[in-house]
């Protein structure tokens, strides 16, 4: 029996606009209905490319009857009272990464959805691909035995501009790790962390290069890396590297499993990335949306994501040797 397509509509339509349009036209049960910017040039390029119309307004928007799900793909500092706005409009909410700054934001949105019975899920595209959920499964189901060791790696060159544009690493990369971390093994209570900026900047001061040592209850250690100035054009490239080890097996998951020539973006020729960003609006329609599932990485995650950050921010600025994690 066909359903009636749930009406998406975007708050934001910068680059990674784009990766959630692909995302919602290859989604069962899903339509782009249309887009708002402040720079109106923005929504009218991404609505011309993917349909839907463009708002000259947030409130045209959220008054459209239209519109049951927003992506509030804005910057980070419009996240938290755009999707406000939503949730406040009755529409079911997916918001992109750092969802806030602060903890006590996110708990606003968490109340909110409650209130108003409307999901709002944060855009932890990472995880939800096929090859994490098994992992997931996997280490639940015991076939690793007992837990012992865990890797993320992160090596894609920025160039100096770039950096600029997007800040550094821990906010704008390190909280996939800290997400899929929780993920996939839960909290950390303790961590080590260094960071300095990027080898190759010159005007740059932000963090460039990061890596966080995470202690997981039981003894496990978990290793998180990330670098804008690494290119790895070896034989067998750490890009994107997901990989954990337990006493009977273990499991790996890396971007390298499929590329191709750069289509302009924003995919860079990396599908596996795609794929995070078409699992994750698959399963915030047709699970959440649909069905009331909850997300596999909820808003509670994203204050603990947060939490591991700005710890990490702060044993790499102090330089402490341990940094004990104040979860709420």
């Amino acid at each position: 029996m066909n359903q009636k397509p749930i009406g998406v509509a975007f708050i934001g339509a910068g680059l990674i606009a784009h990766m959630h349009a692909r995302a919602v036209k290859a989604c069962p049960g899903a339509k782009l209905v249309g887009v708002f910017d402040v720079k109106s040039s923005n929504a009218r390029a991404i609505a011309k490319q993917y349909g839907g119309k463009m708002y000259r307004h947030l409130d045209d928007l959220l008054s459209d009857p239209q519109v049951e799900a927003v992506h509030v793909l804005t910057p980070p500092a419009a996240h938290i009272s755009s999707s406000l706005a939503a949730l406040h409009a009755g529409k079911h909410v997916l918001v992109e990464k750092p969802v806030a700054d602060k903890a006590s934001d996110i708990v606003k949105l968490k109340r909110a959805a409650q209130r108003y019975d409307r999901v709002c899920m944060p855009a932890h595209n990472y995880i939800y691909v096929p090859s994490l959920r098994r992992a997931k499964r996997a280490i639940e189901q015991g076939k690793l035995g007992k837990v012992a060791s865990f890797w993320m790696l992160f090596n894609i060159f920025h160039s100096e501009d770039l950096a600029r544009k997007y800040g550094g690493v821990f906010r704008v990369v390190m909280t996939h790790h800290a997400y899929s971390l929780l993920y996939l093994l839960g909290r950390p209570i303790r961590l080590m962390a260094m960071a300095f900026p990027g080898v190759h900047y010159k005007t740059v001061r932000c963090e460039g290069q990061a890596a966080i040592t995470c202690e997981i209850p039981g003894g496990v250690i978990a290793n998180l890396w990330c670098s804008f100035s690494g290119k790895d054009m070896t034989n067998d490239p750490w890009n994107v590297v997901y990989k954990v080890l337990g006493t009977k097996g273990g499991v790996a998951y890396s971007w390298n499993e499929a590329q191709f020539e750069d289509d302009t973006g924003p995919g860079f020729g990396l599908p596996c990335y795609e794929d995070g960003f078409h699992g994750e609006v698959d399963h915030f329609i047709n699970q959440c949306i649909r069905l009331g599932k909850p997300p596999l990485s909820t808003l509670d995650d994203a204050i603990d994501a947060l939490q591991i950050v700005k710890a990490a921010e702060r044993a790499a600025r102090n330089k402490q040797a341990m940094t004990k994690i104040p979860f709420q």
